[in-house]
């Protein structure tokens, strides 16, 4: 063999894989500088080690996320059509860093298999660390398969310090991303999920037939920013982001952030946020949904969705929840809070909904305590149910500067505010603006139930159109 002086000169082909794994098991990477090893970036490209005979591109996405550099998928050098990489359930290690081109670097599920990126820690102890996913296209095949459950694009569990920037995930057969904070199944042992940040991101389901863009069964500083969701969620799934532990008592939602995302043309039958707890798992804690748009959602759920399947009571903890600032254009409604305690519901903008936003559903595991919705605006909304918002079940409920324009459809029963038969105490009516809403046959309907208790209510500095009043509460 001759002696190179320049390791870019040396023959690609005589690198053997015997060659490449000792060295691996050694601790060097022995694979030529320039095929391995951008100088500059200290980055690997992904086609620098495919090998001949290698079916698709997994084998050398794993070489290089091996080497425990940087990885960069250069747009237009994978193996499959169009020069995308064609990969299936690549294993993700701690310090995995890939990025590509943006849109242009496409990561592409093989045939019949179930995900593009696996991160799994095997132990509770240790979770996976520090991973970054930037500037890429990933792409399932749901338009080829159809709904296929558990076949997520990238699945994550056990996991902690994980950065999704930019990173476009198309046609999910099942989830895009799923947060998982368990390993096994159906036995389920603990997993770490914390500190993950999903930003710039676009979930697009293609056909709305997939199950959820984003899944998390638990996890703690969790913050899903600036991203865009588009034709997500067959009508039998829960929605676009779904926040739902099974029934096992490890698992925890903590300090949760969903802010400035924009909801296109989506689906599903829970809700586009959605909070799912049984009742053996805790609350979820410190929670904000603030600054998202809604458009055109042709599900049956709100567009926030909340439910922790307990009725609170003294002793169930403050979940610290606040859902401010976001505009809603469409649908079905803009938020059912089944059951929940410490939840502020402000600033907020609903309008051109079908059905009633509520608080409180009526029925033994639900029910909502100390919760305030406070300048919040409602416009045409109730257009087919002619309710816009619906007060069941509560203790603790005050409506402060809401307003009301347009709501309801004129027929009997319509109505701004709907007052049901079920249990309501210490509820206040503060400075509420009822007077765009004259095609209403009453304000506010109310059907007192046999527990009412006379007194409870406060109604104070509300203002009504000429010649009408609210009902006596």
């Amino acid at each position: 063999m001759p002696h190179f002086h320049n390791l870019s000169s040396f023959p690609r082909s005589a690198w053997t894989r015997r060659q490449m794994l000792r060295g691996l098991a050694a601790g060097v990477a022995t694979i030529p500088a320039t095929a391995s090893c951008n100088a500059h970036t200290g980055e690997v490209r992904v086609s620098d080690l495919r090998r001949p005979g290698d079916p698709d591109d997994t084998a050398a996405f794993t070489r290089a996320l091996q080497l425990g550099t940087p990885v960069y998928c250069p747009a237009g050098q994978g193996s499959g059509l169009g020069g995308a990489y064609i990969l299936r359930s690549v294993p993700l290690r701690s310090g995995a860093t890939i990025r590509g081109d943006g849109q242009a670097s496409v990561l592409r599920l093989a045939r019949d298999a179930r995900s593009v990126l696996v991160g799994e820690s095997p132990t509770a102890a240790v979770p996976l660390e520090n991973i970054a996913l930037r500037d890429l296209r990933i792409e399932g095949r749901v338009t080829e398969t159809g709904f296929r459950e558990h076949w997520n694009l990238v699945s994550l569990s056990g996991v902690s310090g994980v950065r999704i920037e930019r990173v476009q995930f198309v046609g999910f057969a099942s989830d895009g991303l799923y947060l998982g904070a368990e390993h096994g199944w159906p036995v389920r042992e603990p997993r770490t999920i914390s500190n993950i940040l999903v930003r710039d991101c676009v979930f697009d389901g293609v056909n709305n037939d997939n199950r959820n863009a984003i899944s998390v069964t638990g996890g703690a500083d969790i913050t899903i920013d600036r991203c865009r969701f588009t034709r997500c969620t067959r009508p039998t799934m829960p929605g676009p982001i779904d926040f739902e532990p099974d029934a096992f008592p490890f698992y925890r939602l903590e300090r949760l952030r969903v802010t400035n995302c924009d909801f296109d043309n989506c689906g599903g039958n829970v809700g586009q946020i959605a909070f799912v707890v049984p009742e053996i798992v805790p609350p979820p804690r410190d929670v904000l949904i603030s600054g998202n748009s809604f458009r055109k959602y042709h599900g049956t759920g709100g567009d926030v969705m909340m439910t922790i399947h307990r009725q609170p009571d003294a002793a169930t903890p403050a979940m610290k929840c606040v859902i401010e600032n976001n505009v809603g254009m469409g649908g079905y409604c803009g938020f059912q809070i089944f059951s929940g305690k410490d939840i502020v519901i402000r600033n907020n903008r609903w309008t051109d909904y079908t059905g009633r936003s509520f608080l409180g559903f009526g029925e033994p595991t639900a029910g909502v305590m100390d919760v305030i919705v406070s300048g919040d605006k409602f416009t045409r909304c109730g257009r087919r149910e002619g309710l816009a918002l619906a007060v069941y079940k509560g203790d603790g409920i005050k409506l402060q500067g809401v307003c009301f324009k347009q709501t309801g459809n004129g027929g009997p029963g319509s109505a701004p505010l709907y007052l049901g038969k079920d249990r309501i105490r210490r509820l206040s009516l503060l400075r509420n603006d009822w007077r765009g809403n004259p095609a209403s046959p009453g304000l506010i309907i109310v059907e007192h139930g046999a527990d009412y208790l006379p007194g409870t209510t406060q109604v104070t500095g509300n203002l009504v159109p000429d010649g009408r009043s609210l009902p006596a509460l």
